[in-house]
């Protein structure tokens, strides 16, 4: 559960979007990825360990999440506000980064850094 007060969001371009993710890449940072169609939806705790302008691999404990990017995949960068709590007050970053995927045949992928409480 978030305890979330707002939630800023911006339409990013995929180089922007895959700069970031690349961010997350390079330094190895633990991310959740929700996988959401119209049949339900699916989450994965890992890292990025694949990146590139067509893909990204999430690869967690015994599982991985591979997607392909197409020029018709939709990108949302959010600014996750956080009201301060106990759990969060000693985070580097305290409002955490929302990278939302949308595919042109409506599912989504959000992808957010994860911390562990």
């Amino acid at each position: 559960t978030h305890n979330l007060s707002t939630i800023e969001r911006m339409d990013i371009s995929k180089d922007d979007a895959i700069a970031h993710l690349a961010k997350w890449h390079d330094s190895n940072t633990a991310v959740r990825a929700v996988y959401t169609n119209v049949t339900g939806n699916l989450s994965i705790v890992g890292k990025i360990s694949s990146l590139s302008s067509s893909a990204i691999k999430i690869t967690g404990s015994g599982s991985e999440m591979l997607l392909y990017l197409r020029a018709t995949t939709l990108f949302d960068y959010k600014d996750a506000r956080q009201v301060p709590t106990e759990a969060n007050k000693d985070r580097e970053n305290k409002y955490p980064t929302v990278i939302d995927i949308k595919f042109s045949n409506g599912d989504r992928v959000v992808i957010v850094e994860y911390f562990s409480e």
